[in-house]
């Protein structure tokens, strides 16, 4: 029997032209507000159109989750691929060959060596990177939080994906060139010199650590495999260099919009802070013993485990309320998107927008769905890292083919830098108001893509809890 097709709303019109990952920052002014309020008057599903092509929202749990299954010849998502490598690359007609070799070539290796099974192999001193960048905060009486967090992870991570040639020192370029990119990705006018020397910067070190690496080496890790693919295949170090830049994108820009807002959401609420910090102490105590054992021995395995239920529970409820929409399709042919007991026509040519956040937050679901509900996703049994958001509308890492390929390792870096910093420092956010009773994190960004980003900067006063 056929299911039932829905019928959309008429199009809204927005005569702009764009394209992929671009399309929320060429809407209103205030795109997520626009989101929500089509939501509100038509519905989870409906439909806009812009610069020409329609633009259908789907925002319910069974349209999402099957959008995600949907095969990419039916559905791809090269285009939001294209307009990134564009943003890092001037020569694009490199495009189509560079994605093809990914696809085929470093996708499977990405699979297999950030999958739960092998991403130990991976971290191997990841602790010990971001305990000796924390101490460098001790003692500030105005420290960036965004900075305190941010520079253990990138510390930390980059030389997972770059190898043993890799430079800390690169962390202001990246910061230079993250903190533009949203502008240069929808081509909009702004002071770009500093933006195109920082990437210029980055992409010469990632060539030098790519030229420099070998699958032989243990130390490089990523970049082996990485350097072996792009000789393989004839391409220049130098226009591969943008690919995997985009690689470190996704690997970080979310991710550090995540853990600012974790930490931030934890000082908002003291309870939640002492809660969670007298619980990592007692699990550090029962798994390890000491912070300096923690830091010698930790691995995603051992931090996978019941003794770390409320950090995990506290991540996730994180990663819940920061996803605003990940992913942007384009049909490749006439389809119907299976949404419960109906389906929603596709024609070809039409993008699909995944917008999880309404379902993210619903009530049903989520009960307070938009507070910050530190135990929401404790389990009476624990099973695993991600297990307690199975049969949840639950979409910050994706799902289908589509979850993210370093969740995994994106687990690990959180839990590890939250377990390091809490126990360490007495963490005091500065006031922006000398008079101001009550701390507030400040609000979000109208623009934000992916993840939620801060309008303003947060900064913190740090004092050792414990000695370092």
């Amino acid at each position: 029997m056929r299911c039932p097709r829905k019928n959309l709303p008429t199009p809204l019109r927005f005569q702009v032209f764009c394209h992929g990952s671009v399309l929320l920052s060429a809407l209103p002014s205030d795109p997520q507000r626009f989101l929500a309020l089509c939501h509100v008057q038509y519905g989870p599903v409906f439909k806009f159109l812009l610069g020409g092509r329609n633009v259908i929202v789907v925002g319910t749990p069974d349209s999402i989750h099957n959008a995600h299954f949907t095969d990419h010849r039916v559905l791809a998502n090269r285009i939001e691929h294209y307009y990134h490598f564009r943003a890092l690359c001037n020569n694009t007609s490199l495009f189509p060959m560079i994605y093809d070799v990914l696809s085929r070539n470093l996708f499977p290796i990405l699979d297999r060596r950030l999958s739960k099974r092998a991403v130990d192999d991976l971290t191997t001193g990841f602790a010990e990177t971001v305990f000796q960048r924390l101490k460098l905060n001790s003692g500030g009486d105005r420290v960036s939080l965004r900075r305190s967090l941010t520079e253990p992870l990138y510390c930390a991570a980059t030389p997972i994906f770059l190898g043993s040639k890799f430079s800390s020192d690169t962390y202001d370029n990246w910061v230079a060139f993250l903190n533009s990119f949203t502008k240069r990705l929808v081509q909009r006018p702004f002071w770009s010199l500093p933006s195109t020397r920082a990437r210029g910067r980055l992409v010469q070190h990632i060539t030098t650590c790519l030229q420099g690496a070998s699958p032989d080496n243990d130390n490089d890790k990523l970049a082996g495999n990485f350097a072996e693919v792009i000789r393989q295949n004839d391409i220049s170090f130098e226009a591969a260099s943008a690919a995997v830049l985009s690689l470190l994108l996704a690997l970080h820009a979310n991710q550090f919009n995540v853990i600012f807002w974790f930490f931030s959401w934890l000082m908002a609420d003291p309870r939640a802070f002492s809660s969670l910090r007298d619980d990592i102490d007692r699990a550090v105590r029962e798994e390890f013993g000491s912070i300096e054992t923690f830091v010698a021995e930790t691995s995603p395995r051992r931090l996978d485990s019941p003794a770390f239920a409320l950090l995990n529970s506290a991540i996730l409820e994180t990663t819940r309320l920061t996803t605003v929409q990940n992913a942007l399709r384009l049909a490749e042919c006439d389809f119907e998107l299976k949404d419960g007991e109906g389906t929603i026509p596709i024609r070809k040519g039409e993008y699909v927008l995944l917008y999880p956040r309404p379902v993210q937050r619903t009530e049903a679901s989520y009960p307070d769905g938009h507070r910050f509900v530190l135990d929401r996703f404790v389990q009476s049994q624990y099973e695993g890292d991600l297990a307690p958001t199975s049969g949840k509308p639950y979409f910050a890492c994706g799902a289908g083919k589509h979850l993210c390929k370093g969740r995994f390792l994106a687990m690990f870096e959180l839990k590890v830098l939250t377990i390091l910093y809490l126990p360490l420092f007495d963490v005091t956010p500065v006031p922006l108001e000398c008079r101001s009773s009550e701390w507030k994190p400040p609000q979000p960004s109208t623009t934000s893509i992916n993840t939620i980003h801060p309008v303003d900067g947060v900064y913190v006063r740090l004092r050792p809890r414990t000695a370092l």
